[in-house]
């Protein structure tokens, strides 16, 4: 992921953005942490439906048990990453705000007379 310093040349009307990208940010980094503890429990329960003992079919009682549980487990590691993703394109829009606002700034410098 690109990282982009939104506190670097920022003014005091920006205090309120940059708390929203702290924030952000911090939200990128627990769901990142939710995704990889989600996978984990994911393939932790794809394991346990490959030892089954044969047959592994719904007439299987502990098959079809240990099979409904990884779906959910996949489910759940699916909606986090879903989550994530949405984190990530916030954190890049306000990341681009503090570009766009920046740019404008140095754009007004530089009409300005020396």
């Amino acid at each position: 992921m690109m990282h982009v310093n939104p506190f670097k040349d920022t003014g005091e009307a920006q205090g309120d953005g940059m708390r929203r990208y702290r924030e952000t940010f911090a939200e990128v980094e627990a769901l990142g942490a939710q995704v990889r503890r989600a996978r984990r429990q994911a393939d932790l329960s794809l394991k346990r439906v490959n030892a089954v003992p044969e047959p592994h079919s719904v007439g299987n009682a502990v098959f079809a048990v240990e099979l409904e549980r990884h779906r959910a487990d996949r489910e759940t590691m699916f909606e986090a990453m879903r989550k994530l993703d949405a984190a990530r394109r916030a954190l890049r829009a306000i990341a681009s705000d503090f570009v766009l606002d920046q740019d404008k700034t140095a754009a007004a410098d530089l009409r300005r007379p020396a």
